[in-house]
């Protein structure tokens, strides 16, 4: 009788992993399931942020897997390109004129997701990572006209 069981929970675990997979119920880490930066918006964008932006990341997960870091980048007539200065992870998007900002990740392993609004001398908002614990809040600061804008 135990072994019948056994069988049976083994099998259902094992349909359970290919329908799971199938149906997009586990978090990948395959670099081409990620959100990609599409060549235009599909808004109007706002130039009034442009110039060199400097804040940080902050993790409200607790995990030791996320790392605290800081963000450099710049904004160029509404388009916004942002490094997480530890990994070199680009953050790309554009600023609607609702002033509303979603970035598109260029990690080969790490699907993070950043969204936020921009307001005055401050850009901010949360972020997750789809494929792993880490989340929480960031923020960039205008730091003066820098190169490209």
């Amino acid at each position: 009788m135990k072994k019948i069981g056994m069988k049976l929970l083994g099998g259902s675990f094992v349909v359970f992993l290919i329908a799971g997979s199938q149906l997009g119920w586990f978090a990948s880490s395959n670099p081409d399931s990620f959100p990609k930066l599409p060549s235009e918006p599909d808004f109007a964008v706002s130039n009034a942020f442009d110039g060199k932006w400097v804040g940080r990341r902050l993790d409200e997960s607790n995990s030791n897997m996320c790392e605290r870091t800081t963000i450099e980048g710049h904004v160029v007539d509404g388009f916004v390109h942002l490094v997480l200065t530890y990994n070199g992870t680009s953050l790309k998007g554009w600023i609607s004129e609702s002033n509303q900002i979603k970035f598109y990740a260029s990690h080969p392993q790490w699907d993070y997701r950043f969204s936020g609004i921009a307001e005055g001398n401050k850009i901010q908002g949360e972020w997750n990572l789809q494929n792993g614990p880490c989340h929480g809040t960031w923020y960039i600061e205008y730091a003066g006209k820098g190169a490209g804008s």
